[in-house]
């Protein structure tokens, strides 16, 4: 492990640590049908995506950030092992989607990219910053009814992996 990434890994995210002010949405809460605009220009609604599975929907500040980066690179372990569980990934970036694709052609993912530039998505979710444009990291679980099977925010680690895997397993 190199020395930035060890740094990286010790840093203390404060602006995602314990930000009460963050209204995130909750558990077995039913989510309104969001059109997303996908990274390729494409717009495709929420419930045609969990008609083949569970969506898995990743909020990052962007691609311009460290930790968003680190834990990108780890997804990469995680779309292999759901790979058999018919579940979408869609990483969701306040970037526009011209940034994000340049991003893209130069660090290609096996998974989906969208755009959320007028934090619209972020502020439903409830994880964008206050008076900032990007949000904070957090994850969603989708299920085919559109309810939140599994939502947290701040640091992903190997127990929310450990967590999705067995939501996944107990939808069927």
């Amino acid at each position: 492990m190199s020395i930035f990434t060890e740094l990286v890994q010790a840093t203390i995210d404060s602006g995602t640590r314990g930000n009460s002010r963050l209204n995130i949405l909750q558990l077995d809460e039913t989510i309104s049908d969001w059109d997303i605009k996908l990274s390729n220009n494409q717009e495709a609604k929420i419930s045609s995506i969990v008609k083949n599975g569970p969506l898995l929907l990743i909020f990052i500040r962007g691609t311009w950030c460290p930790f968003c980066r680190m834990h990108m690179s780890r997804l990469n372990t995680w779309k292999r092992k759901l790979s058999g569980k018919n579940a979408t990934i869609i990483v969701v970036s306040s970037e526009s989607t011209d940034l994000i694709r340049q991003w893209l052609d130069k660090n290609p993912m096996p998974y989906l990219f969208a755009s959320d530039s007028q934090s619209e998505l972020a502020d439903y979710f409830g994880v964008r910053f206050e008076n900032n444009d990007f949000s904070q990291a957090a994850t969603f679980l989708i299920d085919s009814n559109l309810s939140i099977r599994l939502a947290y925010k701040g640091k992903r680690t190997k127990g929310n992996f450990d967590a999705i895997e067995d939501t996944l397993a107990a939808l069927g």
